[in-house]
């Protein structure tokens, strides 16, 4: 029997050759660039969720403005100077020469319009347990202040409208009351300034500062005063003419928490802005300003 003559076999190897550094390198970069690509896309549908949410309660913000006025007859005033005392009322608007003399008239006329049978009484108005303050609303605080309110500093700050007792609004008692005409977040009421009258920040996060209110008063002009006690300004057209020339700005400070300068806006994309004032939110652009 002739012996049985195997081939020689051939032992291949026919397993995965593992990466090369190179080839290992090339594929975390891949990686990494299409993580970020995913992390920027993310962050940029958060940002466009919250702008959004923001622009919607600027727009709420401007429907229960318009409730107000409706109710009123007139928007209110973007700065107002209240006296708790109905004793200093009477000493400044009875002395020309006082240095009050013009702004408390001002205010005085601001909230007769609102309630033609106003009468100076003592008033707890920021409820900090005296009446002898002198009160300069400005404009955040005047957003605040009307659309909600008088404020409860023991139950959280939590606007409680005005009292329907048309010589006085600003009594704490009785339980027949006009508004609030916003409902506010209470998260979000600040006190900036620390004289018991509030201001109401935004939806976005983090947020710092509040959200802003200027008054055309009913189209007679923008007041330079009222820009100057916020510390914001409002928007012009192209033409130098104001956005929403007669009704009122809101002015949302945006992810910055800064207002920029104002001035010169004419559309979405406009060169004229500064870097603080790209990202704001306001009730005439439906989201930020660029």
């Amino acid at each position: 029997m002739h012996p049985v003559h195997h081939p020689m076999r051939t032992n291949h190897h026919c397993g995965h050759r593992g990466f090369t550094l190179i080839e290992l390198l090339v594929s975390i970069s891949i990686v990494a660039i299409l993580a970020g690509l995913l992390l920027t896309g993310i962050q940029a549908s958060r940002r466009a969720v919250a702008t959004a949410q923001c622009a919607q309660e600027i727009r709420t913000l401007e429907t229960d403005l318009a409730k107000f006025q409706s109710e009123f007859g007139s928007y209110p005033p973007s700065s107002l100077l209240l006296y708790e005392a109905a004793s200093d009322w009477n000493t400044v608007l009875n002395d020309s020469s006082h240095a009050d003399y013009r702004e408390a008239v001002r205010s005085r006329n601001a909230l007769l319009k609102l309630w033609p049978d106003f009468t100076p009484v003592d008033s707890h108005i920021n409820d900090d347990g005296d009446m002898t303050d002198r009160l300069v609303l400005d404009g955040a605080e005047c957003l605040m202040f009307f659309l909600g309110g008088l404020t409860n500093a023991s139950q959280a700050n939590v606007p409680i409208g005005f009292s329907a007792n048309p010589t006085n609004p600003f009594a704490r008692g009785g339980t027949v009351r006009r508004g609030p005409y916003h409902e506010f977040a209470l998260d979000r009421i600040i006190d900036r300034d620390g004289d018991g009258i509030m201001e109401y920040l935004d939806t976005l996060s983090g947020q710092s500062r509040p959200v802003v209110y200027f008054s055309s008063y009913e189209g007679r002009g923008y007041r330079p005063d009222d820009m100057a006690l916020t510390g914001a300004n409002i928007y012009l057209e192209a033409a130098n003419v104001p956005w929403k020339r007669d009704t009122f700005q809101l002015i949302s400070p945006g992810a910055d928490g800064e207002y920029g300068t104002g001035g010169l806006y004419s559309t979405k994309g406009s060169s004229n802005l500064s870097v603080e004032d790209t990202d704001n939110i306001t009730n005439f652009s439906g989201g930020t300003l660029r």
